[in-house]
């Protein structure tokens, strides 16, 4: 096979559609030659030219960016609604050292990032400030212990082994489940203090080459995050905006719990490197952790122990709690039809990052300029939607999806009728194309990557079909379509209020990338290392390519010919029965549930008819279609967590990120409480009888 030129093969996979494209609408076709790879460079340039952590100066300042890019776009509604959000801040550096049983002090965390030539802003105040959000100040001194990924099991296996954590700093790698549920597991088992570092064998020098000279996490690299605990409830733990008061909504009313502070640790932590992490580990003794199982063992080049140490480990945190602003950007292109037939599609992307953010999550800010782009060039040309189409830039998502669901939560009203939430993140870290979505969105999906075929990059699938795209999560609708869980600004749409939902990016074949929620995910890494098999430039055209596939599902869902919103509820069933499948054998009865899934899936039949006929009642029909996953809802939220209300998925509680199908049963088998897991298969029956009904009309 002759290798084609870098250069040819970018004009071969990811050049502008020709008007000739016959899978694509007249709209379609003219949005799509407006994203340019150009056009993506320049806007990430600028966003990553500074820090912009959530509440701080740079926050505002890409606010205004974004602002005015839609602006200048065309985009004929813009403004900035500010939050009133809790927040906390590093006051100073943390400390960390160890100290031998004569009290004398054998090691000295340096708690820093490396500042690097090939990297031009990564001589930053940040590299010094290695912090969680929502960890609290404190100093604690205790014998350290190693518990793995910090999951509910590791903790078992440590306390079945006789090892206690009780009193302890705990030393935990990242991977497997959510930061703040690690901290959260480890608080709940009586730990003083939690270290949790980056290993090589989740994402350093395991995988290659380590930044600069490849893409992976380098000895000094730490990934910062917070600590929440996110499969609890989204959003801002105080509920501080004086609005949700003016409302009547409080804390108890909204999440279930009396005082904010049962929603983030009570304990300090610290994210450290594997170069803070290996002087400590090399040292603890004790049980040799592949006792444990394979798992247990990194690839420091150290013999991996679970201590508990004989020396003891200090560490101090000071970081500063405030009520402060942060700023999002809301952008409308307003629909043809009145309010009462007006289903708005909601396009999102956060903007805040942890420092510079190039991959996380601005990769997906220069994506939504672009489609802002393509629409306002639509908009100059006098076209208008039929269904409103919004464009949401959040800030605060990376403390804990704070702009989206505080957003959300104050207007619903205004949203009420949304058929669907279209999210990208991290939408460019690699160019391995993989989705996660409600099931009835899934072949809208299939049938916008089948007509794009050909004009996206990427590396999956035979001959270029998209559709091959990795399996995100094990229980899913279709085989490449995975189910949504967390970690993401979809959340408040889909957990809380019910709306079909949808994410994609482009990552690497990790599932995670080298410098994530480090100085180093800047500007200079995504130019040389985020794109098509790690070229030089061409993230850019791949951010491109995202926003032609994000402008297309949106003008699919706003703008359709037919005038039939694209659901598909036979997929919606499919993968009910998929679901109900993955609990059958545990001893409940399913009768009820499958009966009613039956039920549902002779609807959703009966309604793919309806859709393909010329006389139907289109109003009647498009609110049943993008309305049923309403149904889906349980008034008394999941057990436990109150806020998360959807009984198809959901994060799994101690999983924070992953999906959990029908979560409030599969979590309760997990427990152990087949009691509770019988009520919650009641839930769910009702829940999906309720969705057959409505569907029906």
């Amino acid at each position: 096979m002759t290798k084609l030129t870098f250069a040819a093969a970018l004009l071969l996979v990811i050049s502008c559609f020709s008007l000739s494209d016959a899978f694509l609408t007249s709209t379609e076709e003219v949005f799509c030659t407006i994203p340019s790879g150009e056009g993506s460079r320049a806007s990430l340039q600028f966003i990553t030219s500074q820090d912009h952590v959530a509440g701080l100066p740079g926050d505002f300042v890409m606010a205004d960016y974004v602002s005015s890019s839609f602006k200048d776009a065309g985009i004929p509604s813009v403004e900035i609604f500010n939050l009133d959000v809790l927040l906390n801040y590093p006051s100073s550096p943390p400390t960390l050292t160890v100290k031998n049983p004569s009290g004398q002090i054998t090691y000295t965390a340096p708690l820093t990032e490396d500042i690097l030539d090939f990297d031009a802003t990564s001589d930053t105040p940040w590299r010094n400030h290695t912090f969680h959000g929502y960890a609290p100040s404190g100093s604690v001194s205790a014998k350290a212990v190693y518990v793995n990924y910090g999951r509910p099991s590791d903790f078992d296996l440590l306390e079945s082994a006789g090892i206690n954590v009780e009193g302890k700093i705990v030393i935990v790698r990242y991977g497997q489940c959510f930061r703040g549920l690690k901290v959260m597991n480890a608080q709940d088992r009586g730990a003083l203090g939690v270290l949790i570092y980056s290993d090589p064998m989740d994402d350093g020098f395991e995988f290659g080459e380590t930044y600069p000279d490849g893409p992976w996490r380098s000895e000094t690299s730490v990934q910062r995050g917070s600590v929440q605990f996110n499969s609890i409830c989204a959003g801002d733990p105080m509920r501080a905006d004086k609005r949700y008061a003016e409302m009547g909504e409080d804390l108890t009313s909204l999440c279930g719990v009396e005082d904010y502070t049962s929603l983030i640790p009570s304990i300090p932590s610290i994210p450290i490197s594997y170069g803070d992490a290996q002087p400590i580990l090399a040292q603890l003794g004790g049980t040799a952790a592949e006792d444990f199982g394979d798992d247990w063992v990194g690839a420091l080049p150290i013999t991996y122990t679970t201590g508990p140490s004989t020396s003891i480990v200090s560490m101090t945190t000071d970081n500063e709690f405030k009520v402060t602003s942060i700023p999002n950007v809301i952008g409308k292109v307003p629909g043809s039809l009145p309010s009462s037939e007006d289903h708005p599609v909601l396009l999102g992307n956060h903007r805040d990052a942890w420092v510079f953010g190039a991959a996380d999550p601005n990769s997906g800010t220069a994506s939504l300029i672009e489609v802002a782009k393509g629409l306002g060039h639509l908009v100059k040309s006098g076209w208008q939607p039929q269904h409103t189409i919004y464009l949401l830039s959040w800030s605060g998502e990376e403390y804990g999806l704070l702009g989206s669901t505080g957003w959300a939560e104050l207007n619903f009203e205004e949203i009420s009728n949304a058929s669907a939430y279209i999210n990208v993140d991290t939408v460019v870290s690699g160019d391995e194309l993989t989705v996660s979505a409600t099931p009835a969105l899934a072949t809208l999906w299939e049938g916008v990557m089948a007509d794009l075929d050909g004009h996206v990059a990427f590396k999956n699938g035979p001959s270029g079909n998209v559709l091959d795209a990795n399996v995100n999560a094990p229980i899913n609708a279709d085989d490449a379509i995975g189910t949504l869980g967390s970690g993401s600004d979809y959340t408040v749409f889909l957990d809380h209020f019910g709306i079909a939902s949808l994410d994609f990016e482009f990552n690497s074949p990790a599932g995670t990338y080298g410098v994530y929620h480090s100085i180093y995910d800047s500007f200079d890494w995504i130019d040389n290392y985020g794109g098509i098999d790690r070229e030089k430039g061409s993230s850019f055209e791949l951010m491109a390519g995202a926003a032609k596939m994000w402008g297309v599902l949106a003008l699919r869902l706003a703008d359709n010919d037919g005038g039939v919103l694209p659901f598909d509820h036979e997929k919606q069933g499919a993968a009910l029965v998929k679901y109900s499948a993955a609990v059958d054998g545990s001893g409940l009865d399913l009768s009820e549930l499958n009966a009613n899934i039956d039920a549902y899936l002779k609807v959703a039949e009966s309604v793919a008819e309806e859709m393909k006929s010329d006389f139907v009642d289109l109003k009647d029909l498009n609110a049943r279609l993008s309305l049923t996953e309403r149904s889906f809802l349980s008034s008394e939220g999941l057990p436990g967590r109150g806020w998360m209300k959807h009984v198809l998925q959901a994060p799994g509680f101690y999983l924070g990120y992953a999906a959990m199908a029908f979560p409030g049963v599969q979590q309760a088998i997990d427990d152990g409480d087949l009691d509770l897991a019988q009520q919650q298969v009641a839930v769910v029956a009702e829940c999906v009888d309720k969705a057959a009904k409505f569907l029906k009309g």
